[in-house]
């Protein structure tokens, strides 16, 4: 091993003491590891991958803001019937969860669309949500009160309801208003219990 000359010895402690300052400044100066990327096995219930994400997350990538003004009416006008369209087919499939959830996401795009709002109740009356059914004919009537079916629909919920007069009040409403299917009257099975009535039998025959 070779040896350290003697004129050199007289700079090992100066250079020992610039070793251990350069170590120092070194460790002070590292960025410190940023919290973001830290691994993590917690899941969101807005991750894009998590089964529990809300279904309006799903279809726009993010919770939508409802104060914002569509940027384009007519897409907006479309996405609504496309939704509107994937309700039907959930409802004539008898999913009537997956109905209202597309029922909501086509009125999240366009609240004039009065059948959004009639096929929503109707869904939620096939789950025997009477409530919400209630709730969303409600919100039709401040729209839209001279629809037909929406007084059809109240008959329905009356009915399936035990409120048999407030039944019958609203399906003679619906048929004033145009209702253009009587025929349903005596086969719908959410009028059952209205069309045991007296009162409906009596009124039945005038049609």
């Amino acid at each position: 091993m070779a040896s350290i000359p003697p004129s050199w010895k007289i700079y090992i402690p100066l250079l020992s003491v610039l070793v251990l300052i350069l170590t120092v400044m070194g460790d002070y100066y590292l960025p410190s590891p940023d919290p973001a990327e830290s691994p993590s096995d917690h899941t969101h219930s807005h991750d894009a991958n998590s089964d529990t994400s809300d279904p309006l997350d799903k279809a726009f990538g993010r919770a939508p803001d409802p104060g914002a003004v569509p940027v384009d009416p007519e897409r907006e006008h479309r996405m609504a019937v496309f939704h509107y369209n994937e309700g039907n087919k959930f409802l004539t499939k008898g999913d009537w969860k997956e109905a209202v959830q597309n029922y909501k996401m086509a009125l999240h795009h366009d609240q004039s669309l009065s059948n959004a709002y009639i096929n929503m109740s109707s869904a939620y009356l096939r789950g025997k949500q009477y409530e919400e059914a209630k709730k969303t004919l409600d919100t039709l009537k401040t729209r839209a009160p001279d629809h037909p079916h929406l007084y059809y629909n109240l008959a329905c919920y009356y009915s399936l309801t035990r409120q048999e007069a407030a039944s019958l009040k609203a399906l003679q409403q619906s048929i004033r208003l145009g209702y253009l299917n009587p025929g349903e009257l005596h086969t719908d099975p959410d009028l059952e219990n209205l069309r045991q009535t007296p009162a409906f039998q009596q009124w039945a025959e005038t049609l």
